[in-house]
């Protein structure tokens, strides 16, 4: 209670060193933000506007330790990213950091409050210069060979005035760039998943299918691959953002020994066979693409993180980064040929579409987010359409004939298999 009361008193006095301040001539000053996108929703503790459009960002502290400042670093890029303001300050009142898009090499700078007054009311101009989207094409040029891809993703790249820096003009464009490099999934080809037999039996019994919150993977250091091997100064993703990005794992492997071992029950499972839906066909919110590996198991050998790690120097920012970042795993996993199909919730769906819960994982005892759609329901990516027993399947002809019969009363019309592997240890 104690914190919380020197926290209240901070955030008044901030309020009112702003609203005596110059600032008050030169911005809309609106305290305690409720700010909502079609993805995303946050609250601010002060916002400057001009012209109606966020300006800066302002995220208060009741002190400025080494923890509480990199929550609030964390915080104020994401809101950067998200809002495309171009300042974004930090302050417990005592000590104030600002961080300017269009100085975005120096970091956060530690300032005075008349220089963050100055710096706000007289920024700094920046002009973008006129070989910019010729240096952005010659780094796409020298890892993509295919000059009418490369045209494609160009003419979708503009200046952003306000930022001072480039980006993609949409966002479908910067998904497009992103499906591009890391391969979407063809239609005509299959997706497969291998769970165990209890996976199976809750999916049909319930007629759910379950996607489940990064923050529950399996492979923990996983989630830090990206920002270690391409540094850009990613802002990191928010907690509301991870518990609200959801992964399934499969692969484009049939009926294959690896991944019966790692992740089919070691053949006492099952793998599940998918047909793709088409994009036009599909709910949104959506990503489904092949996972990028690293060509070699040393650092700094990940083709695709190097030309984003050398698009970063040319100016060009990405707004989708937190969640492609999730599509980037090391050569050893490279055997797994991994698909991931991923959702973001921003609220777009009842429920009743997607479900949603909480559980706590049984790999390493964390609290974490689950969502549940209908299996086989309209507009999902994946459509169940085959499933194969394993090699190592427990009473197989009777499970067979019940699964079957279970299907029938389900109302599903899915084929059931049998592996053909034959000498599975």
């Amino acid at each position: 209670m104690e914190y919380y009361n020197e926290y209240l008193q901070i955030e008044l006095d901030v309020q009112k060193r702003i609203l005596d301040s110059e600032l008050k001539n030169y911005f809309d000053i609106r305290f305690n933000v409720r700010w909502r996108n079609a993805y995303e929703f946050r609250e601010f503790d002060i916002v400057l506007y001009q012209n109606d459009t966020i300006y800066a960002i302002i995220e208060i502290k009741a002190n400025l330790n080494h923890k509480l400042y990199e929550i609030a670093r964390k915080q104020v890029s994401t809101a950067i990213d998200i809002t495309k303001c171009r300042f974004g300050i930090i302050t417990d009142n005592k000590t104030y950091y600002l961080f300017d898009t269009k100085r975005s090499n120096f970091g956060f700078e530690k300032q005075d409050f008349e220089q963050i007054v100055q710096h706000l009311i007289n920024p700094e101009t920046f002009s973008p210069s006129n070989d910019g989207i010729t240096r952005i094409s010659d780094v796409i040029k020298s890892y993509i060979v295919n000059n009418d891809l490369v045209a494609n993703i160009i003419q979708d790249i503009r200046y952003d005035e306000r930022q001072g820096n480039y980006s993609f003009s949409k966002v479908e464009s910067e998904q497009n760039f992103f499906l591009s490099i890391v391969g979407g999934v063809d239609p005509k080809n299959k997706v497969y998943r291998y769970v165990s037999l209890d996976t199976l039996f809750n999916m049909l019994n319930t007629g759910k299918y379950r996607m489940s919150g990064i923050v529950g993977m399996n492979d923990k250091s996983e989630k830090n691959y990206f920002d270690d091997n391409c540094p850009i100064g990613t802002s990191g993703s928010s907690v509301r953002e991870l518990n609200d990005t959801y992964l399934s794992s499969c692969c484009a492997l049939e009926d294959d020994l690896t991944m019966w071992r790692l992740y089919g029950d070691d053949g006492k499972g099952v793998c599940l066979e998918f047909e793709v839906l088409p994009p036009e066909k599909r709910l949104g919110n959506f990503i489904l693409a092949n996972v990028s590996y690293a060509e070699e198991r040393d650092k700094g050998k990940h083709k695709i993180l190097n030309m984003l790690t050398e698009l970063n120097k040319t100016n060009l920012r990405f707004s989708e980064l937190y969640k492609w970042k999730h599509f980037f795993k090391p050569y050893e996993y490279k055997v797994e040929e991994e698909i991931r199909l991923m959702f973001f919730d921003n609220g777009r769906y009842d429920n009743g579409v997607a479900d949603r819960n909480w559980v706590k994982t049984w790999s390493h005892s964390i609290i974490n987010p689950i969502v549940e759609f209908k299996l086989n329901a309209p507009g999902f990516p994946l459509q169940l359409k085959r499933i194969i027993l394993g090699p190592k399947f427990p009473e197989r002809e009777d499970n067979k004939s019940q699964i079957d019969y279970l299907l029938y009363i389900k109302n599903y019309s899915i084929e059931i298999d049998i592996s053909q592997i034959e000498n599975y240890r």
